[in-house]
């Protein structure tokens, strides 16, 4: 535990960095394969420079990475918190930032718009039900960790396991065929190898998911290229 200016008790979150960086990667490897079957999953999984945005039927998590893949802030709304209900303003999530850095406060407002109206008919505000951010080298949070994870942090699960045990289930869940699977999986450790070097679909690659949904193959280019990822020529 730790204090920040205001003397509110600090957790320190146990969080592999470079773990759920790269699963993120995976995660959004495996979300771009199925795009031309599945385009209305398209923001499932997004990125815009280092934010790197996931949503589902369980809630919505927008992560800020910098240029070396330090994770660096952390914004969650759980559907199924008992916090979503307590937000009655706009004021209410800078609460889980109170006392932070300067430039992770300027963040925190600037990302809060995508948690706008998330669950609550007529509430103009976002909603926000935990949150983490790192300072002084650590991933730090008002909220201990099985807070954390109860309230939001429960939204990378599969984001923070190795390959092995975290592709299993995207197959399953995606019903990912097997040619789809070695895409996503040479795209994904090529993508890690090199975090500074933009990887690239090969025309053999870009065609097998033109077969599956070839109308849709504009959307699945461009989420590639928001992490990273051209196609080939």
């Amino acid at each position: 535990m730790a204090t920040n200016s205001n003397d509110k008790l600090l957790t320190a979150l146990d969080i592999d960095e470079t773990m759920l960086w790269q699963g993120c990667i995976l995660a959004s490897c495996a979300h771009a394969v199925m795009l031309p079957e599945y385009p209305f999953t398209l923001h499932d999984n997004l990125w815009s420079g280092g934010i790197c945005i996931t949503g589902s039927s369980e809630g919505k998590a927008a992560l800020v990475f910098s240029e070396e893949t330090e994770l660096l802030f952390g914004m969650f709304c759980s559907y199924e918190s008992d916090r979503v209900l307590q937000v009655e303003s706009e004021e209410d999530f800078r609460k889980y930032y109170k006392g932070a850095p300067e430039e992770i406060r300027e963040m925190a407002d600037g990302l809060s718009m995508l948690f706008e109206n998330e669950t609550r008919e007529g509430v103009e505000c976002p909603i926000i039900t935990t949150g983490f951010w790192k300072e002084n080298g650590r991933i730090v949070s008002f909220d201990t960790r099985s807070d954390w994870h109860e309230h939001g942090g429960h939204l990378l699960d599969y984001r923070m396991m190795p390959f092995e045990k975290a592709m299993p289930y995207y197959e399953e869940v995606g019903s990912m065929d097997a040619s789809r699977a070695k895409i996503a999986e040479r795209i994904y450790r090529e993508r890690i190898q090199s975090p500074d070097r933009k990887v690239v679909l090969t025309k053999s690659e870009i065609a097998v998911l033109k077969k599956i949904g070839e109308e849709n193959i504009e959307v699945c280019k461009e989420v590639f290229e928001s992490f990273g990822v051209g196609f080939e020529e």
